[in-house]
């Protein structure tokens, strides 16, 4: 239940300036054994004083907290209506909470559209000059078909002293990506090229940034070449100019980026002994762009790449393009 909540209080009163007592007299106490006292009282002056107590404004933060509430109990519709209803209902109007419950527990007999759903949100918050704030939430739903994610913005506004969701808006449905997410992989992805100019030339599987930047089939694949590089005393060199994007977001710890990047000139395998570039890679041609899809896996708290797949000398456009997700 929410309590009224008062902007302001009005104080009026008289002050009184002056109050005394007379010392106790000699006569005898009362049967209490407390002497009498007698109090004189002066007229008091009469005054008047206003003092307005404003109520701080709600902090930002909390609109959060509401926003988030309000998804756990999206999560219920399916298998608890009644608590969906009463916790959605706590925190958001009676036409947010009906919208949702439309959406996430439709009145048509399918196993899809009547599935439970699971939401991890990611918001982010904009505050706005008349006391209301925007939420706009790439969030992570389960199950879901394609991309794991979808994006909501929601308007909130102070209702009785607490946040409510007055509007909730469906941004996205075929997938975004929350900003975060996409820096951190995206500086994983360029930690690879970075590293692999260190520890490729010359070859060294043994190097840490190997196993730092590197997982699953991409790190086998990786070992494997460095090891019969070094047999062979040959070193790959040459380091792209990277544009990549997050094209495809499969959970919170695997994504899929697309880079089209300008190959650099000087890339090749060389023999270390003498220098001489082998031909076993085409020399590259003036403005070469080559398109690479690598996947992404969070392992350890670190995004590491998993697997690469490239097409040499293409045509493609750099990012951002309108195969990346949006950046929420």
């Amino acid at each position: 239940m929410h309590r009224p909540h008062l902007s302001s209080v009005l104080v009026t009163g008289a002050l009184l300036t002056a109050a005394c007592s007379s010392p106790p007299s000699d006569s005898a106490s009362p049967a209490g054994g407390q002497p009498e006292t007698t109090s004189i009282t002066t007229p008091a002056t009469e005054s008047t004083a206003e003092v307005m107590v404003t109520a701080l404004p709600l902090e930002p933060a909390g609109a959060i907290k509401t926003w988030e509430a309000m998804w756990d109990g999206v999560e219920l519709v399916v298998t608890d209506p009644g608590e969906a209803r009463e916790r959605i209902g706590d925190v958001a109007t009676d036409q947010v909470l009906d919208q949702l419950d439309r959406i996430y527990n439709p009145k048509v007999e399918s196993e899809v559209a009547n599935s439970a759903r699971l939401f991890d949100n990611n918001p982010v918050l904009v505050e706005l000059l008349d006391g209301t704030v925007t939420i706009n939430d790439c969030m992570f739903v389960a199950p879901k078909f394609g991309n794991a994610t979808i994006w909501y913005s929601g308007r909130l506004t102070e209702v009785g002293g607490e946040w409510q969701v007055q509007a909730v808006n469906l941004e996205s449905e075929i997938g975004c990506v929350p900003s975060q997410l996409a820096e951190a992989a995206i500086a994983g992805y360029e930690n690879y090229w970075d590293a692999r100019v260190q520890f490729w030339d010359p070859p060294d599987p043994a190097s840490p940034l190997v196993d730092a930047t590197l997982t699953g089939p991409q790190l086998e694949l990786v070992n494997s070449l460095l090891t019969d590089h070094q047999r062979r005393g040959l070193a790959l060199r040459g380091r792209a100019e990277n544009h990549p994007e997050v094209i495809e977001v499969r959970s919170p710890d695997e994504i899929a980026i697309l880079d089209c990047k300008f190959q650099d000139p000087g890339r090749g395998l060389f023999d270390i002994d003498s220098g001489a570039r082998l031909a076993g890679i085409p020399a590259i041609a003036e403005g070469q762009r080559d398109l690479t899809s690598a996947v992404m896996i969070l392992e350890g708290g670190v995004w590491k790449v998993s697997d690469v797949q490239g097409k040499a000398d293409v045509s493609c456009d750099i990012a951002p393009t309108t195969q990346g997700l949006p950046l929420v």
